[in-house]
């Protein structure tokens, strides 16, 4: 028998499963704990719940990998705990503030069609270097178009990485977009969270090494997908807003369905985001993280504050439930009230203090002089009312519910309204079911377009800006040098290839319009799109390659 174990680190618990490989989701699951989430030292938490899941000896033998979900990147850009990063411009500064406060600046310049119009001058990044470098972590280095052709970006990481022995990292190997103040942040944030996901990668492996667990283990990203500790160890960044991805990928397993919205009601918030054809839907901007808009593939979310501890107010005679978070009366909040203490009092979940929720909820009572009975009719009421609201403002699809207090709440909604609401089994950890069962996938994405005064055709892609004369040879040499790429990353994380998919999508302008047509790819080649003199022009044609890992044997 072989086995996977998931956690996710959530605001409020850190969940952990033992997973079976074989049969569907829902009867996998062999045994599953919870543990406090100890936000300083996340890795305490997580120790705790593989603890509680009390392995025998034989199991720990059989676990083939070990997939975490982790909030850690997230909260360190929130509460500004990232290390130490110097940014090196090259050519013009990007409009706006920088997540860094020390900067250094550079010549050189790359227009938007990839060559290169003013050189980087070694004897000079050389000369600046010895002032920048003392007191930093890591070196983040970013240039206007480097997304069309990065070489003068790896020449002054090149020059850096002879002076030091810190982390440093290019924009784009980071983002591939034109944004530049969204790219330059992105990396600038990422090389701050270097040194702190590789110190909780060490404690991560001595905790795991304490319960005898040696297999490899991986780290879900924010697009629903997993990456080895080699991988996260240079792109820390993509594991933001990796708990709501979790959830999503393991709503959708354990409940067996294809297409859904799925509602993950945790402790403080309830994210909300959607499923289609078995695909988290994915934010076409990236994720808005605190301050900063970083460029990450990442589900496509709305969060509200309500949660199983948000604090429920009576003022002027109204019910007002969140969005802060408070501690409840039943863990030992002073006269407080949330959702947990009313399913506290009703008996429906007890796991605290039973008699501090119901001496809270008196108190109130009191105050306002209605039966605690009433007063708790009511506030379940105002509950069910905020689960309603949450999600109507989405799409009509069917609802997947998932999260610890998420059977009692949406049942009652269901009561209520006539939801169409899905609970699966094992809905209160379905964070850590996803996080087990999630695939390794890489995307990768080139672009085509006219080269300068009209002359051939530029491919632009992770490796460089390549010239043919003709659209079809330069559209063959992106897709392959993509897939190459895509491949790559599957293989450095000591996976075989399970599948790779490759979409290409021309873009013409036609009387002033858009027109967006996906071509046909095959063994043989790409098959372009006519495109007639005086018809329509050609913009480009973006390429997309997905390779997916095999996360397990047949």
């Amino acid at each position: 028998m072989a086995y996977v174990i998931g956690i996710d680190t959530g605001g409020t618990y850190t969940d952990a499963v033992l997973l079976k490989t074989d049969g569907d989701c829902g009867r996998g699951v062999v045994r599953k704990a919870k543990a406090l989430t100890t936000h300083e030292k996340l890795e305490n938490g997580i120790s705790e719940s593989i603890y509680k899941l009390r392995l025998t000896a034989q199991e720990t033998s059989e676990v083939e990998r070990v997939v975490l979900s982790t909030t850690l990147a997230t909260n360190a850009i929130v509460e500004s705990k990232t290390g130490k990063v110097g940014v090196i411009i090259i050519g013009e500064r990007p409009w706006g503030v920088l997540a860094s406060e020390k900067m250094m600046h550079v010549d050189g310049e790359v227009n938007i069609k990839g060559r290169v119009l003013s050189n980087v001058r070694s004897e000079q990044v050389r000369s600046l270097l010895d002032d920048f470098l003392p007191g930093l972590d890591a070196v983040a280095i970013s240039g206007a178009s480097s997304i069309r052709n990065p070489e003068q970006e790896l020449q002054v990481k090149s020059l850096v990485q002879e002076k030091t022995d810190i982390p440093v990292m290019c924009g784009h190997e980071i983002a591939n977009v034109l944004g530049y103040l969204e790219r330059t942040n992105t990396v600038i944030l990422n090389a701050g969270l270097l040194p702190i996901i590789h110190g909780f990668i060490k404690a991560m492996e001595t905790s795991l090494k304490k319960y005898h667990i040696s297999a490899p283990v991986f780290v879900m990203k924010g697009d629903g997908s997993i990456a080895s500790l080699a991988f996260i160890k240079e792109k820390p960044i993509e594991t933001v807003l990796s708990g709501p991805a979790a959830s999503m990928t393991g709503a959708v397993n354990l409940a067996q369905i294809e297409t859904a919205i799925v509602s993950d009601m945790g402790g403080t918030t309830t994210d909300v985001g959607v499923i289609r054809n078995k695909r988290v839907e994915l934010s076409h901007g990236g994720a808005l993280v605190g301050p900063w808009k970083i460029q990450i593939r990442s589900a496509k979310l709305h969060t509200f504050g309500l949660g199983g501890d948000s604090n429920i107010a009576y003022e002027d005679g109204k019910i007002i439930i969140g969005p802060e978070r408070v501690l409840p009366a039943c863990r030992g909040g002073i006269d407080t009230i949330t959702p947990t203490d009313i399913l506290h009092y009703t008996e429906e979940y007890v796991l605290w203090d039973r008699d501090k929720s119901i001496k809270s909820i008196a108190g109130l009572a009191d105050r306002i002089g209605i039966p605690k009975d009433e007063l708790v009719k009511k506030l379940e009421e105002a509950v069910v009312r905020k689960v309603l609201d949450v999600l109507g403002a989405h799409e009509s699809l069917p609802v997947c519910a998932v999260g610890a207090p998420a059977r009692t709440w949406y049942e009652k909604a269901r009561e209520e309204s006539g939801l169409d609401a899905v609970i699966p089994e094992h809905h209160e950890v379905a964070n850590a079911v996803g996080a087990a069962t999630a695939g390794i996938r890489e995307t990768v994405e080139a672009t085509v377009r006219p080269g300068e005064e009209g002359r051939g055709y530029l491919a632009h892609t992770k490796t460089g800006r390549y010239f043919s004369s003709f659209r079809k040879d330069a559209l063959q040499r992106a897709v392959d040098i993509s897939c190459s790429y895509a491949k790559e990353v599957i293989y450095r994380q000591n996976l075989e290839l399970a599948e790779l998919s490759v979409i290409c999508e021309d873009v013409f302008e036609h009387n002033g319009k858009l027109i967006y047509e996906f071509l046909n790819v095959s063994e043989k080649g790409v098959l372009l799109s006519e495109c007639k003199d005086g018809e329509r022009h050609f913009i480009e044609t973006v390429v997309r390659v997905t390779a997916q890992g095999k996360i397990f044997e047949d």
